[in-house]
């Protein structure tokens, strides 16, 4: 377990980790809402065609990927010769690990924000939609970080 002083020298880690993450959720609210206002609502009801298909289905498997990442490195612990090592090492660790999930998820909604534009379909808005609300689970949260280092200095 972690000391409160402990914790205390963290939060300015953490506070750096939730910017980056609150950025990338707004970079990418700002584009969906954007490619919504351009895109023709029109053709929402046509068939599904091929390209909707292979957004879909790199989406699910990109997004898939960001939450399971975490259980590859689930036997990795901190390395260091002192416990202020061991820590550093933790919490680098899980922050990159934070930010390579961001990023899968990232480029899961981007890529169907791409589709979205080229032919509107409801299993893209689908896909945007489940891709925002997994940002939006995964945010790095203080307890849910120091919880995550906890585990990696055992």
């Amino acid at each position: 377990m972690l000391t409160e002083e402990q914790k205390t020298r963290l939060r300015p880690r953490v506070v750096s980790l939730q910017s980056t993450a609150g950025a990338m959720i707004v970079a990418s609210a700002l584009a969906a809402s954007v490619i919504a206002a351009i895109a023709n609502w029109d053709e929402l009801g046509d068939r599904l065609s091929m390209l909707p298909l292979i957004g879909a289905i790199f989406g699910l498997m990109m997004i898939g990927s960001g939450i399971t990442f975490p259980l590859v490195f689930a036997g990795e612990f901190a390395t260091g010769d002192s416990e202020e090592e061991r820590i550093k090492s933790a919490v680098q660790s899980v922050s990159v690990e934070y930010l390579i999930r961001f990023a899968l998820v990232q480029a899961a909604l981007f890529t169907n924000l791409l589709v979205l534009m080229l032919d509107l379909h409801t299993i893209t808005l689908g896909i945007v939609g489940f891709a925002m609300a997994t940002l939006l689970f995964l945010f790095p949260f203080q307890s849910r970080f120091v919880g995550s280092v906890e585990k990696r200095l055992r």
